[in-house]
This record gives C-alpha cells, structure tokens and sequence, in this order.
C-alpha cells in the first residue's frame, strides 16, 4: 500500500519533478522573464491633505498659518496624511501679509497668497523643516 493505482505516480523512482504539468508549457516557461525591471513597488503618487485659503481667512495680519495652527484655532479638524497642500475655496483669500507653510502650493492659490502681501514658504515632506525659498 504506496502509491495508490498505479499510474505515472505509482512508479519507482520520484514520480515527477518539481514544476512539471505533463508535457503542457510549465507556467514558469509561459510568463515572460522581466529582465532588467526593478523589484519593489515602484512610484506612487502623492497624496495630500487639502488646506483650503477659506480656512486661512480668518488669520490675523502679518500672523504665520501652518496646519497646526490651523488645527489649534479649529479651522481644520481632522488630517487623513501628514502632507498638506494649499488650494484656492469658493470665498475670495482676503487675510493680508499672512505667511502660509504647507508642503505645497497650487499655482492659483500661490497668486491669491501672494497678492494679498503674503508668502508661501515650502516645508520638507521628510522633516517638516522650511525649505530654502530660492531653491522653491
């Protein structure tokens, strides 16, 4: 009582080896090989948490506005990423000569910051720390 009824299987020696489907392609010689493709993940896109400039409006003149002073004042109650980004809302930006932080800017909220007399540092993605003005 071994190898069952006989069959391929039930004869002496190791039935069959490892991969092999009976004469059919093997699945290891179908897929392609993937040479020179790096292994990982790969890129991913970023994903921000959205500041709107409706939120900023309420700050004081010539006052900095992060999103943790923000979130102190209430203006924004919950973060989903650690990445914040400024985009323009419905209401026009009216808050004067404010420093906006944020990891990024959209280009129209750029504008509306720094048309008002305001200014739009960029902060590390990594560290949080302000980057280099000139360098942005």
């Amino acid at each position: 009582c071994r190898f069952g009824m006989r069959g391929q299987k039930g004869r002496s020696g190791r039935p069959t080896r490892a991969g092999f489907e009976g004469g059919q392609q093997p699945l290891y010689r179908r897929l392609p090989k993937f040479v020179g493709k790096p292994m990982g993940p790969g890129h991913s896109k970023t994903v921000y948490n959205l500041i709107k400039t409706d939120e900023i409006n309420g700050a004081a003149e010539g006052s900095t506005v992060s999103f943790g002073s923000l979130f102190e004042a209430g203006g924004v109650t919950k973060a989903k990423y650690g990445i914040h980004k400024v985009v323009t809302g419905k209401k026009e930006f009216s808050a004067k000569g404010v420093t906006v932080q944020a990891h990024a800017f959209t280009n129209s909220a750029r504008a509306a910051i720094e048309g008002a007399g305001g200014k739009c540092e960029l902060l590390s993605p990594t560290t949080g720390a302000v980057l280099d003005p000139v360098a942005a």
